[in-house]
Order: structure tokens, then sequence, then C-alpha cells
């Protein structure tokens, strides 16, 4: 492949980009991914805890893409892991989510009832039926209910894997470089400047989280994908206190396999500002202490922030307006690492044959 010339251009090394491009190159596609950080998966894609859930119980669009995505990751990682020898650590241990009132219990209860009464899986569970799962959480809850078919895995892994085999596959990385113009001719972009080079593709996607509006504003066509603020909190814990994801008082609680835990996250509309505040970490642990009191006695190791790509009706995945070779792929807010597989796959399937397997028409940028 020549250096400069590609079929795609991929603008965005995070899991969303690292997911287009393996699926892409696995059909003989030739890609260039570029980044402007110096190693893939630097900002939300690592920042993230790798929570993935799908607790809706409809049947419109974006439930059914997130499920459609849940669906894939045990082949994926088994797929992966077998082409890259990294193991992204899918665990499907479920999530047990917790209640302390009524209040709280009207919602949870009817949502698991919803979802039993259209297929899907939920499980209540009384205090005692909690506490056999998970003996450590506190003992003034007032019930919960199991989610069993969800799951982590580990987000910085598994963009390196998905990366690494994209790369076992032909698709090339451009790293430490940021796309600084468009080369357009009529309805199409022809070129990307980088580094007052430029490369040529017969088709581009902007898969770059947060930034992706400044990316489709040089195009004359702004899109409001705006940054989400979320810190997270890492604890130790040995030996391990949890088996599964424990989800109550607004904050989610992940066991890792090496006994680290994680916290998060807090959503705060704040710009680009990626500090971590007293607050923000205060209020994870405080309730974190409340859902689990035998927290209070674990280890603080650190705390992060990452920025999350906000869009209003998000994910915003298909052709930008105006343009007949520039996709979108961002917006996925709180679920781009559940997201990834199924956005690679589509958006690889649109670029190919422009016959998704899913429609993407209820996400299309506007």
């Amino acid at each position: 492949m020549n250096s400069k010339n590609a079929d795609v251009v991929i603008i965005g090394g995070g899991i969303i980009g690292c997911a287009i491009a393996y699926e892409l190159s696995k059909q003989n596609v030739s890609v260039i991914v570029i980044e402007k950080a110096s190693r893939v998966g630097t900002e939300a894609s690592w920042a993230g805890a790798g929570i993935l859930t799908s607790h809706a119980s409809t049947h419109e669009p974006y439930p059914e893409l997130c499920r459609a995505s849940l669906a894939m990751y045990p082949n994926l990682a088994s797929e992966i892991k077998d082409k890259t020898d990294i193991d992204i650590e899918l665990i499907r241990s479920g999530t047990l989510s917790v209640y302390f009132d009524e209040t709280e219990a009207l919602g949870l209860v009817g949502l698991a009832e919803r979802r039993v009464n259209r297929g899907f899986t939920a499980e209540v569970l009384t205090p005692e039926q909690t506490w056999q799962l998970e003996p450590a959480v506190s003992k003034s809850i007032a019930g919960a209910v199991l989610f069993p078919e969800d799951g982590h895995v580990r987000n910085p892994k598994m963009v390196t894997a998905l990366a690494k085999g994209a790369s076992k596959n032909g698709a090339r990385f451009v790293l430490g470089n940021a796309v600084t113009g468009f080369v357009r001719e009529n309805e199409r972009v022809v070129r990307v400047i980088v580094n007052s080079e430029t490369i040529h593709a017969n088709n581009f996607v902007i898969a770059a989280g947060c930034w992706s509006g400044q990316l489709t504003s040089m195009l004359e066509c702004p899109i409001s994908v705006s940054p989400a603020k979320g810190q997270i909190v890492l604890l130790e814990t040995m030996p391990p206190i949890f088996q599964r994801t424990i989800d109550g008082l607004g904050i989610y609680i992940v066991p890792r396999t090496d006994g680290k835990i994680l916290l998060g996250a807090t959503v705060e509309h704040v710009g680009y500002d990626k500090t971590p505040t007293l607050e923000g970490v205060k209020q994870m642990i405080d309730a974190a202490v409340v859902i689990a009191p035998e927290l209070a006695e674990s280890k603080f190791v650190q705390t992060w922030t990452g920025l999350r790509p906000y869009y209003r009706s998000g994910p915003c995945l298909g052709y930008l307006p105006g343009y007949e070779n520039v996709v979108l792929a961002s917006g996925h807010y709180k679920n781009g690492i559940l997201l990834a597989p199924i956005t690679g796959k589509l958006i690889a399937e649109l670029l190919i044959s422009r016959k998704p397997s899913l429609s993407l028409e209820p996400f299309a940028p506007v």
C-alpha cells in the first residue's frame, strides 16, 4: 500500500476508530488510522470502566443497537485473543443494581418486570438473596435486581488488541499527528492534511470522540459533539470482595481480576477540563461506602478523568450531510466500549456495500 494512500482514512485512534479499522481490514480494505496522540486509546477509551450493560426494556433502535453489540462480545474476545494473544478480560458475571427505599424499588422492579414480560432477562432479589451473591453489600439495602447478561472488559487492553489486530491485517497507524485540514472537490473529500503533508483516500471516517465536532466544522458542517467529563476512583481490596458489578446511588462499582475496584463516574459538562475534583471523588467514595461499608477499609490507589463524547441523540453514525464519502462515528457518550463492536461492523458494512445489517437511519448526523 502506498504510504500516503488508502481506501479509507480513519481520524481517531480510540476504541471506535480501532474497531472500524479492525472490521475493514478483515475485509482486505486498506486503512490508515490517524491519531493525534502518540498511542491509541488515550482518551475516553482508556479512562472508562469497561462496563457492558444494556438494561432497556424496549425494542427501539438504540436499545437494539446496544443488545446487538453486547451479543458480539464473546466471539470478538475469542477472535482477537487468537489474532493478537491479548486477553481483553471479558467477564460476564452480571450487574447487581441495589436499592435502599421504596422509591428506588419502584423504578428498578418495574424495569425488571417489563424486561421479563418482553422476553429479556432480569431477576428481582430479596436482601437475603442479594447477600448470598455479594456478602459485602450493605445490610441496609431493601433489595436488588440482577441483570445476568451484563459484563465488563479491560478497555485499554481491548483498544490495544483491536489496533494490533487491524495492524496484523494490514492497517497502518499514523500516531502523534493531528489532522489540520481537508482538501475537497465538490461533495467529496479527497485528502487530509497532516503535518503539512496530504494523505489521499476514497472514504474518510471521523471517529475522534468529543473532538469530532471540531473536525466536522473544518468541513463547514458543525455537529454538536461535546465533552462530558467523568471522574473515576481506583481502589484496591485483597482479597477481592465482589464478583460482579454493583450499581446504585448514582455510581457503579466494578471489580477487576487483579483486586482493584473502579468507582465511577461523575457526569460534568465543563468543557475540556480534565481536572479531578475533591467534590467528585468524595461523591463517589461516600456512595460506595454506603453500598459496601467494607470499602472504607480499602486502599485508595488513584483517580483520573475522561471526556465522553456527548451527542444529544447519540450515537451519531452515518454520512456527514453534504458529503458522499465522509462518515461520522461519534457521540457514543457513556457506551463507547459497549458499542464498539457493532459500530465497527456497521460502519465497515456501510463503507463496503452501503447496506449495513442494522439501519443507521435513526443515528444519522444532523
